[in-house]
């Protein structure tokens, strides 16, 4: 898909330059143009016993968009769109689901994007540095140099920003939704903030359940109609977006995918003090103050502890060792007053 694809391949670019891959930096992703004119089917069984009328309260959904409190959660998000351009209709969808622990930090995240009568799927796991992505051709790992690679995009780090600089009237109290007690609001157009970057949009309605125990909206329901709704193409059409936050604060457990190793080796040796680690597809960089030769020495002395023999390096500035039946390189460089170091590691 056109637009899916894109998106993970933004994400994975901004992996990679967290990997020290040097790809540029991406820019926050905003949601595509909408959906089919149906919203999003509210929430039922939500009502919680008859109460007597509550009278109005405008209520600023910034209190409620940040889920930097929680130590743990899982969350739900769809988006649906539907667009004109040209004469031509475009239709398509987001099915994110997520997982978030804050110590041990781990996230997962599980991508399902259709489009252009095409389908896309992708995941992401990161427990500590390590990373694991697959993209549909099967998993493999890095190693991240940030502890949590989703922060540098704000739709996937802060999913409910997208309802920041909105405005609420309460419409009833003791609501139970996703196993909390929330407050219902409801927002049109006319209490928008900068929501979600789009341009003009014509008409917009929504409900949002927040809980006062944890601050934050447990869930939220919206429909936009109006124009220059996707990424920077002018097309105009209708949105529906659907989030659902649960398992606040409770036990979630977050593995690495099964038979997939982490991308570092752990019987390779890194100098103390190494910077710019990276690890992917069995190459390791890294650089080091260290001069050429103390690099060298610590390499010579160090790998043999590990159960490496060295061998003959085939051109200067390498180093060969072998163990069973795999090998690692090891080129070593100086450059700009600094030692580059690049290990590379296989069968």
């Amino acid at each position: 898909m056109r637009k899916g694809f894109g998106t993970m391949v933004l994400i994975t670019a901004l992996v990679l330059t967290g990997c020290g891959g040097g790809a540029a930096k991406p820019t926050a992703t905003r949601p595509l143009a909408a959906t089919s004119t149906s919203a999003v089917p509210r929430p039922t069984n939500t009502k919680a016993a008859a109460q007597p009328p509550v009278v109005a309260e405008e209520y600023n959904f910034d209190q409620a968009s940040d889920l930097s409190s929680l130590s743990s959660y899982r969350m739900h998000y769809i988006f649906k769109w539907e667009s004109t351009k040209a004469d031509q209709k475009d239709t398509g969808s987001w099915d994110v689901v997520e997982e978030f622990v804050r110590q041990p930090p781990a996230h997962h995240l599980l991508w399902t994007s259709t489009g252009a009568g095409e389908e896309g799927k992708w995941e992401i796991i990161q427990i500590g540095k390590d990373v694991y992505m697959d993209s549909g051709s099967g998993w493999f790992a890095v190693l991240s140099g940030e502890a949590d690679i989703f922060e540098a995009n704000r739709f996937l780090s802060d999913p409910f920003n997208v309802i920041s600089g909105n405005r609420g009237k309460l419409v009833q109290k003791n609501v139970m939704v996703n196993g909390v007690s929330t407050n219902h609001y409801i927002f049109d157009e006319s209490s928008l903030g900068p929501t979600l970057g789009l341009g003009v949009i014509a008409k917009a309605k929504g409900d949002v359940w927040v809980s006062p125990e944890f601050g934050v909206a447990v869930r939220y329901v919206a429909h936009y109609e109006g124009e220059n709704l996707a990424i920077g193409s002018g097309e105009a059409g209708v949105l529906d977006l659907a989030f659902d936050l649960t398992d606040l604060n409770k036990p979630v457990t977050i593995k690495a995918p099964e038979g997939v190793k982490p991308a570092m080796p752990e019987d390779i040796p890194i100098m103390d003090g190494a910077t710019e680690l990276s690890a992917v597809l069995g190459i390791v960089t890294y650089k080091t103050t260290k001069s050429v030769e103390e690099v060298i020495a610590f390499y010579d002395a160090q790998m043999p502890g590990a159960g490496w023999t060295k061998g003959e390096g085939a051109i200067p500035g390498m180093m060969s060792f072998a163990k069973g039946d795999r090998a690692a390189q090891i080129l070593i460089d100086a450059q700009e007053g600094k030692t580059n170091v690049t290990i590379m590691a296989g069968q």
